[in-house]
């Protein structure tokens, strides 16, 4: 029988790769009379897998009792649906909890179990004989017994859920899973416990947790990231044990994981190496048009996911929404299912699966409904994209980039400098694409890599960047200077200078920094002013005054103009270098770094509000573009000309299906049409001579 395995960014059943697109339709939620139909709509779109939650609470009949045939009810024929599949030649990816959400009476589980936490031993006791029944279903169709089964995931968003669980874990009155976390952190060191937190605690059964950083006073803040770490370890221990029991009942295709789209409840990294496989959920706003940024978010928590895991994987990719949702999103439209898709293949995706593909008892507008017919204004898009999808082959492609910045998990957590952030808005500005490089890990590295955190770096992450500028690469920070460690002390291995003074050059009152024999003109709230920094002086002078002011003031806004200031420093460290900038970051700023450090972009388009990036895959490339603006426009996107060895290549748009022959190498450019809020994918392959 096959094996199953993810290697090279795909799914591997025996010899044959797959790549891992897929959408999910709930069995027991529609008719069974209408399964095959539901079955045939999936593969009209040309998908060869589909996904299906199994819900602890409808199968269970009682203790230790459950119905898997539909010997009580039709739509408990889990086994019929598996046989179906596996006629129709499908491949499955199955969910049974033991949470599932899905918008069902306490998430999927029954009242005797949902009153206790995850890792309660009750709780464990019952999930686990749910375990041992559903897997002893599964477990003769697994792919690697010659049945439809290729994925298997474990538990659903996992969190120890603190506003519910409060007293249990250990937050109130009565010691808990808390405590026991943190003797276990602190090896039972009630000291060092004590040191951390600046208390006086006489045991661990004393120690309470902050929830919120309204205190910042060092002990209190401490206190603060341990709950956080308390809580990515509570998620990632969950799917340990999901695993462990899952394995424990013959399952032995790869287990999956999925987490919530916010670093704060789950630590990514850590809940893949629980399993084989975790990404996160994204539920956007139609057309990004939710929280400010929504965009620009949504791209980098998916390059994220490229720095941790083996197959870049979007567990849910939101197709329609909950009863309820649709409030928050608006209509999903079709423009925004290629907008969605199309900027998750740009941060890197290479594959997901839509959730819903099939409307349900409370879910709204999936291309599909439940009686099999189509919506026809999205079953198309959906068509398309997967037709994209296969052309384009994501696993294939190799991101083209000179550009990473930093993540430190606990930071992007924690929240408690935003400072990271205005980096990120930086090169989303600039529309310059870029990988995330996992302090916690290295992985991804690039030529040139900006530090996207706070002023709090721990010891090896320190070590790791250093190790990174030794063997080459070319490290730049902003304000703050990273000079504190996880638990808060003073730490510096870079041995960073500290400015003089703080001044401010917020707008009007510009700086014009020289880098190089190029010059950029910038507004920061406040600059590092330095006397003394190792290597090169990077130097600013007071600009004009941006406004008029008429003859009233006109001589005093030109007195401090021309004021200079060293406002920052380039040194080299080994084979590296370290830049230092004591300016808040600026499209403009990031984009004249790459020029300063000869690293020209692969590709950039020239007007504001167009997001790009390039892979190669062989002697081909790929290039996807989005319009987050307002209106439809002719991008020109700038690109690195030396990439394009054959010159001429047939450029096709894989959505409108146009193609022309353009002199890459010659040009260094390329013209896209795109439609407000919309996106597409082009191949560019040699012409044949």
């Amino acid at each position: 029988m096959p094996d199953v395995r993810i290697e090279g960014r795909r799914l591997w059943i025996g010899d044959q790769p797959h790549a891992l697109l897929s959408g999910e339709i709930h069995f027991w939620r529609v008719s069974p009379a209408r399964w095959r139909t539901l079955l045939d709509r999936a593969r009209e779109l040309g998908l060869e897998m589909v996904a299906t939650y199994v819900c602890w609470d409808y199968h269970a009949l009682g203790d230790d009792c459950f119905d898997f045939t539909g010997a009580t009810d039709p739509g408990r024929n889990l086994v019929g649906f598996l046989e179906l599949a596996a006629e129709m030649g499908l491949w499955l990816m199955v969910r049974p909890g033991p949470y599932f959400y899905g918008e069902w009476r306490n998430a999927g589980v029954p009242d005797s179990a949902a009153r206790w936490h995850r890792l309660h031993p009750e709780f464990r006791r019952q999930a686990s004989a749910w375990l041992a029944a559903v897997t002893a279903v599964l477990r003769p169709f697994l792919a690697t017994a010659g049945g439809p089964i290729a994925l298997v995931q474990a538990e659903n968003e996992p969190d120890p859920w603190p506003h519910i669980y409060e007293t249990q874990l250990g937050f109130g009155a009565q010691p808990g899973l808390f405590q026991d976390f943190l003797r276990e952190r602190y090896a039972g060191d009630l000291a060092a416990l004590n040191a951390a937190w600046e208390s006086a605690l006489d045991s661990f059964e004393a120690a309470r947790p902050v929830t919120q950083a309204a205190v910042r006073r060092r002990g209190y803040l401490n206190r603060y990231l341990d709950f956080w770490r308390f809580r990515h370890w509570a998620a990632a221990e969950s799917v340990r044990w999901t695993v462990a029991q899952l394995r424990a009942g013959g399952i032995d295709v790869p287990i999956t994981a999925n987490a919530y789209t916010i670093h704060g409840i789950q630590n990514w990294r850590d809940l893949e190496a629980a399993c084989d496989l975790c990404g996160p959920d994204p539920y956007p706003a139609n057309e990004f048009a939710g929280a400010p940024g929504e965009h620009r978010d949504f791209l980098h928590m998916l390059r994220y996911t490229r720095a941790y895991s083996a197959l870049p994987f979007v567990p849910e990719m939101e197709s329609g929404i909950w009863e309820g949702g649709q409030g928050q999103t608006g209509p999903l439209t079709p423009n925004h299912v290629r907008m969605l898709c199309l900027s998750a293949l740009l941060a890197g995706i290479v594959g997901w699966n839509w959730y819903m593909l099939v409307n349900r008892d409370n879910w709204l507008m999936a291309p599909v409904n439940e009686l099999g017919n189509l919506r026809p204004d999205l079953f198309e898009t959906y068509r398309a994209i997967v037709a994209a999808f296969h052309q384009l082959d994501p696993p294939a492609l190799r991101k083209l980039t000179h550009t990473a910045a930093t993540v430190e998990v606990l930071d992007r957590t924690t929240r408690l400098d935003p400072a990271g952030d205005r980096v990120i808005e930086a090169l989303y500005a600039a529309g310059i694409d870029y990988d995330c490089f996992d302090v916690a890990t290295g992985q991804i590295a690039r030529p040139l890599l900006f530090v996207a955190g706070g002023d709090v770096l721990d010891a090896a992450a320190q070590d790791r960047l250093l190790a990174y500028v030794e063997a080459g690469g070319n490290l730049v920070w902003f304000q703050p200077l990273p000079l504190r460690d996880d638990s808060l002390r003073p730490l510096d291995r870079f041995g960073l200078p500290e400015p003089s003074g703080v001044l401010g050059a917020g707008y009007p009152n510009r700086l014009r920094l020289a880098l190089g024999d190029r010059h950029v003109t910038l507004s920061s709230p406040s600059f590092f002013a330095y006397e003394n920094v190792p290597g090169e002086p990077l130097v600013a002078e007071r600009a004009p005054d941006a406004e008029m002011h008429g003859d009233e003031l006109s001589l005093h806004v030109s007195l401090p103009v021309g004021a200079r200031y060293v406002v920052g420093w380039r040194e080299q460290r080994g084979a590296g270098t370290i830049t230092g900038l004591g300016v808040e970051p600026s499209p403009a700023v990031v984009a004249a770094l790459h020029a300063w450090l000869g690293l020209t972009p692969p590709c950039r388009a020239r007007s504001g509000h167009v997001s790009t990036a390039l892979f190669a895959r062989g002697a081909a490339f790929a290039l996807i573009a989005i319009n987050q603006g307002d209106e439809d426009r002719h991008a020109i996107v700038d690109l690195d000309p030396a990439l394009f060895e054959a010159g001429v290549y047939t450029v096709r748009d894989l959505f409108r299906g146009e193609a022309q022959q353009v002199d890459l190498r010659a040009a260094g450019q390329i013209t896209i049409w795109l439609p407000r809020k919309d996106g597409t994918a082009l191949l560019l392959e040699p012409a044949a001579q």
